[in-house]
């Protein structure tokens, strides 16, 4: 049909001339160009495979690729033999259909025509999703690119799902989908949930793009994991598309933040200084009079040393401001269970802002907050990208590096343990601090790091299976199964009782009555500017933190941690020098002088001095995986094979 060659050529030459005005070839890729430095360490045969329409993007030779458009629209005029058939094959797809695949190969996710290159032009002409086609991979050597590395962990992902169409701009988007999509590491998909999956997934990109997804600087791929993220999968699929579309539109900011550089503002002390913000004075934010402040705890005062922390806080906040705030607190909620419900309950009965102690409530809170955005919600987490709920959790370096110098110091031997709690953001740079606090005073010593998310009765949290450990860093098993927290450094004595040493104290009643400060003096607002996630994570010199330590100590030992703890005050102190060397001797540097902040939270490795490792994702359970999914080490999500 000579009518649709002619729009198509037009489509074709608006293509070509958008192309030439930003400097790019007007024509088709040719994968033979692009393959000429490319090492192909294999070539696998696909078989029969619905090939995205969207990712079929250039061609295999240069023989025709000049009369195509990069969009795959034709260039050559109407009054040639090209036009003619392309328009009888635009006839007999109008009457029985274009049922003969193409010939194409892979190469990294993106597809190039061997044969057939005038069936993709008219089926994409007539908005073609998928194109049959008989496939071959073509496989290229592993290197550090970006690209090279989303595109393996693609091949993983592409062996359990058979998926093809879904694209990711970070690394550990596929093992993450596959967590969302209630599916464990290594489960196949089966044809039933390839349908659900292609339903749902089609559906979403269609919301995406109509809300102008296609204008930023992200993937389709990488929003839904967001929208998954507070969205259940299974409600996700049985939603319409007016649902879905509202539903993505309340999580419009937390979408658009992927695209900032710094996607999360971290503050690293409270705002201190005369007067109230410049803002707050403009009167450009509310400023309230008073406040109904709600507290959600896991577990319960009366079983739990982490919730009775809290609860100090929480008496100090009522007593920093008595006629201004309104106190509610809530405990034993299960956070996968019960914790929607309440937050739905608390934001419908008007609270104004709500403290969530538990990690583990961060996708409830994401969820509540997305539909209840008067609400302010917080979670006592670390390195949430998410603008909707703010988290606060103290920097747990500092303090680790003071009790690695004092267990050098009080050691008899050349090992000292240290007993981590989850593979999260932070716990890396703790066990790193405390091994450069330890090698301050020992530089030969090292570190015997064991988990507690991994119980082992052949290697207990006690070290009594060491004779050489006699100081070490412990979790206070006092508490109820589930419910420990960190108790400090300790040393184990003949009869197995642990004798205190230094115990770290986590001040939250300064991130409850400078947080709330900040409501009251309009500062709150001011904080998240250009809509980004906000961390409060605060350390010594804020007062946040702090360490009870043993009376029976040192006079001389004492001296020298308040020396120490006054140099941290003053920020005059670099607990982690500018070179440091992980296991197997591998030098790491920070990217300035000193490590960033957003660097300490996301270290990944351990120093060389540590005898351990991080533990595998697939060693973990399932409550771990939860908490993994929130605010986990992204080379942890069962991202490494």
């Amino acid at each position: 049909m000579l009518e649709d060659y002619k729009n198509a050529l037009k489509s074709g030459q608006r293509a070509y001339r958008a192309c030439v005005a930003r400097g790019q070839s007007p024509y088709l890729a040719v994968l033979d160009d692009i393959l000429v430095n490319v090492n192909i360490v294999a070539q696998e045969p696909l078989g029969l495979v619905e090939i995205p329409a969207e990712s079929i993007v250039g061609t295999k030779t240069s023989g025709r690729h000049t009369a195509f458009a990069p969009n795959f629209m034709p260039l050559l005029e109407p009054d040639t033999e090209f036009a003619g058939k392309w328009s009888n094959l635009c006839d007999a797809h109008l009457d029985e259909g274009i049922h003969t695949p193409i010939i194409a190969y892979e190469f990294l996710n993106k597809f190039y025509v061997q044969e057939g290159n005038k069936r993709v032009s008219v089926l994409k002409y007539f908005d073609a999703v998928r194109i049959a086609g008989t496939v071959t991979r073509l496989v290229p050597e592993r290197n550090d690119s970006l690209e090279n590395r989303i595109y393996y962990e693609f091949l993983d992902f592409y062996k359990l799902s058979k998926v093809n169409d879904v694209h990711f701009s970070r690394l550990g988007g596929y093992a993450k989908l596959q967590t969302l999509v209630c599916k464990a590491s290594g489960e196949s998909w089966t044809d039933d949930d390839r349908l659900s999956f292609s339903s749902f997934y089609t559906m979403f990109r269609q919301q995406f793009l109509a809300l102008g997804g296609g204008g930023l600087n992200l993937t389709a791929g990488d929003a839904m994991l967001v929208y998954l993220s507070v969205y259940r999968y299974a409600d996700a699929c049985e939603s319409t598309p007016s649902q879905m579309k509202q539903n993505l539109e309340k999580l419009w900011d937390e979408v658009k933040v992927l695209t900032e550089p710094q996607a999360v503002a971290l503050s690293l002390e409270p705002k201190q200084g005369p007067g109230e913000p410049l803002l707050a004075k403009l009167n450009i934010f509310t400023k309230p009079s008073e406040l109904k402040v709600v507290f959600l705890h896991e577990h319960n005062a009366e079983s739990s040393a982490w919730v009775r922390a809290h609860d100090k806080g929480i008496e100090a906040l009522q007593q920093a401001f008595p006629d201004r705030v309104f106190i509610t607190r809530k405990e034993n909620i299960e956070p996968e269970v019960d914790a929607e419900q309440v937050l739905e309950d608390v934001a419908h009965d008007n609270a104004d802002v709500v403290f969530t102690s538990s990690a583990r409530m961060h996708t409830a809170c994401l969820k509540v907050a997305a539909q209840h955005p008067k609400t302010r919600i917080l979670n006592c987490s670390l390195n949430a990208p998410h603008p909707l709920v703010r988290t606060y959790y103290p920097r747990t370096y500092e303090v680790t590096y003071l009790l690695g110098i004092l267990a050098g110091v009080l050691t008899k031997t050349d090992r000292v343990g240290y007993v981590a709690a989850n593979p999260v953001y932070g716990i890396p740079a703790a066990v790193n601090a405390y091994a450069q606090g330890l090698k301050t005073v020992r530089p030969d010593a090292k570190v015997v790091l064991r988990w507690a998310c991994l119980p082992d009765p052949a290697h207990p949290l006690d070290f009594s299976d060491r004779p050489d450990v006699e100081i070490f860093y412990a979790r206070d098993n006092r508490e109820p199964e589930g419910t420990h927290r960190d108790y400090g450094l300790v040393r184990r004595m003949p009869d197995g009782s642990l004798q205190p040493l230094g115990l770290p104290v986590w001040r939250w009643d300064t991130f409850y009555i400078e947080i709330i400060r900040s409501i009251f003096d309009g500062a709150w607002d001011s904080d998240a500017a250009g809509a980004r996630a906000v961390n409060y994570w605060w350390g010594m010199r804020s007062g946040a933190e702090e360490i009870d330590y043993s009376k029976d100590l040192p006079a001389g030992t004492l001296q020298l941690l308040d020396l120490m703890e006054k140099m941290l005050h003053e920020d005059d102190l670099r607990i982690f020098p500018e070179d440091l060397y992980a296991q197997g001797h591998v030098l790491h540097s920070p990217e300035a002088v000193v490590y960033s902040p957003k660097e300490l939270m996301e270290m990944d490795w351990l120093d060389e001095c540590v005898e351990g490792a991080l533990p595998h994702y697939d060693e973990l359970d399932v409550k771990t995986h939860v908490l993994m999914a929130i605010n986990g080490l992204n080379t942890l999500k069962g991202f490494v094979k």
